[in-house]
C-alpha cells in the first residue's frame, strides 16, 4: 500500500511539471464554503454587508497524496455609506507541489447598490486583478528522475525555461439582482484572458462565466429578538473553457449553528467531457456575538470524493474564518446583532429588535436620506 501511495505522489508531481511545460486550460480553483469566500464568488459582494469584514480561507486538497495541493485566501471590505458604494481587497494563493508552482492573484472590488423597487435591488460590481505566477525549478521532477523501479534519483529537473516568474492583469465583473428572500448574480472572470506560460508556448486562464441563484425560506420568523430559523437553497454553476462544474446545496440555520451539505459535479454528460461528479461536502459553522459590537464565525468543511480519485486523495480539508466589526452608530442598545449565517448573500448580517425592515430586507433600520429614499446601510 505504501508503495502505491509513493507512486502516487511521483505521478502527482510529474503531472504538475507537465502542467507547467505544454499547452494547457488554465482553470480557477474552487473553495468548498463558496459562501464564505464571498469577494471570490463575485465582485457584487464587496461591502454587501453594513460595516468591516475581514475573513481567512484555507483548503487542503487530496491530503492523501501528501498536501500537495493547497489554497489560501485573506480578504476585507467595507460600505462606504455616503457613497452607496462597497470597497474590498482579495488575496488568493494557489500552491500546488508544495511550492514547486506558486500563483498569487490580489484583487481591488468595487459595487454600487441600486433601488429598482421597494423590494428589488440590484448591485453591478467589478475587478481589477493583478497576478504573479512562480515556479521552483529545484522542486521539479520529470519522468528521466525517476528509475523504472519508482524511485527518485535526481533533485532538480534539467528542463530549462525562459524565466521563473510571470506576471499578468486582468478584469472582471458581476451584476445581482436580490432582495430580502432570494439572489441571483451573474459574474465572469478572466476578461482578458492573460498569458501564463513559463515558455514560448501560449498558456491562457480561461474566460470564466457563472451564475448563481439563492433562496431563503423562513420556517420560524424572529420573535421577541429572537434569532429566526431558516433554511437556504443555493445553486452556482460555471464555465471555464470546456469546463462545465455545478455545485448545488441547502443551508439550515438555528443560532448560533448552521449546518449544510453540497453537491459539486455534474448530473450530466456534457459533450467532450468525461463525467463530471467530484464530491459531496458536508460543512458546520458556530457563531459568536460578542456584546452587539463583533461578529464572529468560524466554518469547517470536508469533501467526500466520490469521483475515482477517491481512492487516494482523501478528499479536501477547509476551514473559513469571518471577523466582522459593526459600526458606531449602529451599536447602540437598540439594535442587536444578528450572527453570521451561512448562506451570506440572503441572510447578510443583520440586526433585529429595532422593528423596521431594511431595503435590502436585512434588518438595518431606515434611515431617511438625501438620495430621496430610505436607506439601509
Amino acid at each position: 500500500m505504501q508503495e502505491i501511495m509513493n507512486a502516487a505522489k511521483r505521478i502527482a508531481a510529474v503531472v504538475s511539471v507537465l502542467m507547467v511545460c505544454t499547452v494547457s486550460e488554465a482553470q480557477d480553483l474552487s473553495f468548498s464554503q463558496t459562501y464564505q469566500a464571498p469577494l471570490y464568488l463575485s465582485p457584487s459582494q464587496a461591502g454587501f454587508t453594513n460595516g468591516t469584514r475581514f475573513g481567512l480561507n484555507y483548503r487542503n486538497q487530496w491530503p492523501g497524496i501528501g498536501a500537495v495541493y493547497q489554497n489560501y485566501s485573506a480578504w476585507a471590505d467595507l460600505f462606504l455609506d455616503r457613497f452607496n458604494s462597497g470597497l474590498g481587497l482579495l488575496w488568493v494563493c494557489d500552491n500546488d507541489g508544495k511550492g514547486l508552482l506558486v500563483d498569487n492573484d490580489f484583487r481591488l472590488l468595487y459595487s454600487y447598490d441600486i433601488t429598482i423597487t421597494d423590494n428589488l435591488y440590484m448591485r453591478p460590481g467589478i475587478a481589477f486583478e493583478f497576478g504573479q505566477r512562480k515556479l521552483d525549478q529545484s522542486k521539479m521532477i520529470s519522468y528521466t528522475d525517476i528509475t523504472s523501479d519508482g524511485k527518485y534519483v535526481y533533485g532538480g529537473s534539467s528542463i530549462e525555461f525562459e524565466n521563473l516568474r510571470k506576471n499578468r492583469f486582468d478584469a472582471g465583473a458581476s451584476l445581482m439582482v436580490y432582495n430580502e428572500s432570494f439572489g441571483v448574480t451573474f459574474a465572469v472572470d478572466h476578461m482578458l484572458e492573460p498569458d501564463v506560460s513559463f515558455t514560448d508556448t501560449k498558456d491562457k486562464i480561461g474566460f470564466k462565466w457563472s451564475i448563481d441563484g439563492q433562496y431563503k425560506i423562513t420556517y420560524e420568523p424572529s420573535y421577541r429578538g429572537s434569532e429566526p430559523k431558516t433554511v437556504t437553497v443555493v445553486a452556482n454553476y460555471k464555465h471555464q473553457y470546456s469546463f462545465n462544474q455545478l455545485e448545488l446545496g441547502a443551508y439550515w440555520y438555528y443560532y448560533p449553528i448552521e449546518i449544510g451539505a453540497s453537491y459539486r459535479g455534474l448530473f450530466f454528460k456534457v459533450a467532450g467531457e468525461l463525467t463530471n461528479t467530484d464530491a459531496v461536502i458536508p460543512n458546520i459553522g458556530v457563531n459568536f456575538n460578542i456584546q452587539n459590537r463583533h461578529a464572529f464565525r468560524v466554518g469547517y468543511s470536508y469533501d467526500i470524493t466520490i469521483s475515482d480519485l477517491s481512492s487516494f486523495g482523501n478528499g479536501a480539508h477547509e476551514v473559513s474564518i469571518i471577523y466582522r466589526l459593526l459600526p458606531d452608530d449602529m451599536r447602540h442598545r437598540n439594535y442587536k446583532m444578528k450572527p453570521v449565517p451561512c448562506s451570506e448573500p440572503i441572510m447578510g448580517y443583520s440586526y433585529t429588535g429595532s422593528g423596521t425592515r431594511s431595503r435590502s430586507g436585512y434588518g438595518f433600520s431606515r434611515r431617511r436620506s438625501s438620495w430621496g429614499h430610505r436607506r439601509h446601510r
